[in-house]
């Protein structure tokens, strides 16, 4: 597979900033995130970053290409010679400084698939993160999963409705929640930061 640049979306779609439309959002995310382990064939980014999570975010492979030529045109990413022939895109250190601004990058307070994606994608690759951004994504993540926890307590208290299935729905939603909460804490008592723990605290509580 070669990559044409000249391919790439036309100027509007490619100057939009990331959270006015959260789909390109996710899709950078998505391909700069893989390309920071290391070189990868456009290929195998694609197969990638369909796996990712894909019960929030099922890309088409047209959209993980479009993400390609989006990022290569920006010099997020540029294209190297593999080893066994053929091309292989790599992280610039543009690129790594747009990747942890879309790390860093809220996707809002509502409930969304689209919400949720970000959420899990931007999770999945503080692995590789400077300690300060996973410390900033993982304080922001804990706040925003006691808010949504808080307000759906809030509404199982108000709810008319007390039957079989009502009831059942939202004490599985609030398990959901607070198993969310649990792991997030597990993740940030391991961490030297004292911010981190009081925000796990927090979050139990």
């Amino acid at each position: 597979m070669t990559i044409n640049v000249s391919h790439s979306p036309n100027k509007n779609a490619t100057n939009q900033k990331g959270n006015s439309m959260p789909g390109s959002t996710i899709a950078d995310l998505a391909v700069l995130g893989i390309s920071q382990t290391g070189p990868i064939a456009p290929q195998r980014l694609v197969v990638v970053a369909k796996t990712l999570v894909p019960d929030l975010w099922n890309p088409t492979a047209g959209v993980i290409d479009a993400a390609i030529c989006r990022n290569l045109s920006a010099s997020h990413l540029v294209i190297e010679d593999a080893n066994f022939g053929g091309e292989d895109l790599e992280l610039t250190i543009r690129g790594s400084e747009k990747l942890r601004g879309l790390l860093l990058h809220d996707p809002g307070h509502a409930a969304s698939p689209a919400t949720h994606a970000t959420e899990a994608i931007q999770f999945c690759f503080l692995d590789a993160a400077d300690p300060e951004t996973a410390e900033l994504v993982l304080v922001r993540m804990q706040t925003r999963l006691h808010q949504r926890l808080s307000e759906l307590r809030q509404r199982c208290r108000r709810c008319p409705h007390n039957g079989r299935y009502v009831n059942l729905w939202m004490g599985m939603e609030q398990r959901r929640l607070e198993a969310a909460a649990q792991m997030l804490a597990v993740v940030t008592s391991n961490s030297p930061s004292p911010r981190n723990s009081l925000a796990a605290e927090e979050v139990i509580s």
